[in-house]
């Protein structure tokens, strides 16, 4: 079995298109990776943000803790106030 090799214009050709896709997926790929988080920020000033949303975080948790305590008081109040009304 022998193989064919391609004309020297049409190899030409593919070599070309072959090194344009390879062109361009690097490009692709440079794209993406500047757009990957952290890089323009050192391992510290990323591990300080960690910390900064950690404490935001409690913060925030305890806020909700306060609101849920204070939606409890007043469904209590609510449901005395109905059992209260008098039915006709």
């Amino acid at each position: 079995m022998t193989v064919e090799p391609y004309p020297p214009d049409v190899f030409k050709a593919g070599q070309r298109e072959l090194a344009q896709d390879l062109i361009l997926r690097e490009q692709q790929i440079e794209y993406l990776i500047s757009k990957l988080p952290g890089l323009d920020h050192s391992e510290q000033d990323q591990e300080q943000r960690i910390l900064e949303l950690e404490g935001k975080l409690k913060m925030e948790e305890e806020k909700r803790k306060v609101a849920a305590k204070e939606k409890d008081v007043i469904l209590g109040k609510l449901e005395e106030v109905i059992r209260n009304i008098k039915r006709p």
